[in-house]
């Protein structure tokens, strides 16, 4: 288990201005790593953190610095550190959302899965990684599946929603502007027609994406180079795109302040990075939210998951067991025992199943562990040359030793 490290720069430990500016690709650190080495990254508006194994933290540190031009020891300041069954509880809840801001929220999975394709596409990953990462998968399913947490539909943008009504009261008659059209944002604008918004417009850089989400919802598709037109015509603006620039400027706004006379105008802000320029909250009437400004909102909502959110631990803390159960079985001598083990299963089946006297079964007996014997010569002498994790594991899946697999116990 302490094969595995974690760094989480996190909405606990860093403000959005520092989170956004940290993220890192699948590739970057694993061609700075050692052969042997493993990595996976994850970047969320939230977080962003690295799973590897084979590398001493400081050399970490020292890696990410230089990636991000910082000093390596400014890192611990701005993260939590985690290894072991830490790490890979840490790992489970953050698949199973109960590490988001939004306690039980399902798009963090979804994200977790793409920033797996994008590590295995990368080559970054190997045994150890894609075993913990299939748990976590394996755990988020669980959590979904046996637990009440997932009855709660909430996410970022969802609270999000829930800010401006309670910013802005009343929303019904309200004109609201939605910039971007992926899962953020098209969760925010349903949510908004939930809520009976009297119109609702779409600002994306794809138009066909705009028109899709606009025709669904009953809403308005505008142009992107409208979207100084639409700041001065909404009343509430939710922006959430993956540009890496702020897209809506102080300038901006104060022109469109001018063009509507100084009437509010709120706008949330729940990219990351960022979409909108900070000194947009210096605008006179303008009232500027960013992804931190949602916490008060998520509190209120806490005490309803809280008790799913201790059964779904549990869930976890037992995931994490079977994992490091599988940790402890990358020996060549452990996974050799369970090979034999397997064999004196099998011989004890097909003995007790059999008809015949005790001296037939015990001479059956012994040409069955004679002939097993035989078949595990080759991959019990080939693991004791070649006692490799990657060999180990191989030899495990083939034989199926590990519990996933249930033919061994038949019967």
């Amino acid at each position: 288990m302490e094969r595995i490290r974690c760094i989480s720069i996190n909405h606990r430990t860093a403000p959005v201005d520092i989170r956004e500016r940290l993220r890192v690709e699948p590739g970057e650190l694993h061609a700075a790593m050692g052969r042997d080495c493993e990595s996976f990254a994850l970047n969320t508006c939230n977080r962003t953190e690295v799973y590897w194994t084979g590398m001493e933290t400081e050399a970490m540190h020292d890696l990410l610095g230089r990636l991000w031009g910082i000093e390596g020891e400014q890192i611990p300041g701005m993260s939590e550190f985690l290894s072991g069954t830490e790490a890979v509880s840490h790992l489970f809840k953050v698949a199973s959302g109960l590490d988001s801001l939004v306690i039980g929220e399902a798009q963090i999975l979804g994200q977790m899965k793409d920033a797996y394709r994008d590590a295995l596409a990368a080559g970054t990953t190997s045994t150890i990684l894609n075993k913990a990462l299939h748990r976590a998968f394996r755990a988020a399913k669980r959590i979904r599946t046996e637990t009440s947490i997932g009855s709660y539909p909430v996410s970022v943008a969802s609270e999000a929603v829930e800010l401006a009504e309670h910013v802005f009261g009343d929303i019904s008659e309200s004109t609201v502007v939605v910039v971007g059209a992926g899962d953020m944002a098209a969760i925010a604008a349903r949510r908004l027609m939930d809520r009976g918004v009297r119109s609702l417009h779409i600002v994306n850089r794809t138009a066909q994406a705009a028109c899709r989400l606009a025709d669904e919802l009953g809403g308005l598709a505008r142009p992107f180079y409208e979207l100084q037109q639409e700041l001065a015509l909404g009343d509430i603006v939710i922006t959430s795109t993956g540009s890496v620039r702020p897209i809506i400027t102080r300038d901006m706004v104060i022109k469109a302040m001018k063009a509507r006379k100084n009437r509010p105008l709120i706008i949330i802000d729940i990219a990351v990075p960022r979409d909108v320029e900070e000194a947009v909250a210096s605008c006179y009437n303008c009232y500027l939210y960013d992804i931190d400004a949602l916490k008060t909102i998520v509190d209120k909502h806490f005490a309803m998951r809280e008790g799913e959110a201790v059964r779904a631990c549990a869930i976890i803390e037992d995931e994490a067991k079977k994992f490091a159960r599988w940790v402890e079985s990358l020996s060549a001598q452990a996974t050799i025992k369970d090979l034999f083990a397997l064999m004196d299963t099998h011989i004890s089946e097909h003995i007790n199943a059999m008809p015949g006297s005790p001296q037939e079964k015990a001479l059956v007996e012994q040409c069955l562990r004679t002939t097993y014997k035989r078949l595990l010569h080759r991959p019990v002498t080939f693991l004791k040359e070649h006692p490799g994790i990657r060999y180990i594991d191989y030899v495990r899946r083939v034989f199926q030793l590990d519990e996933e697999y249930t033919d061994r116990h038949k019967g």
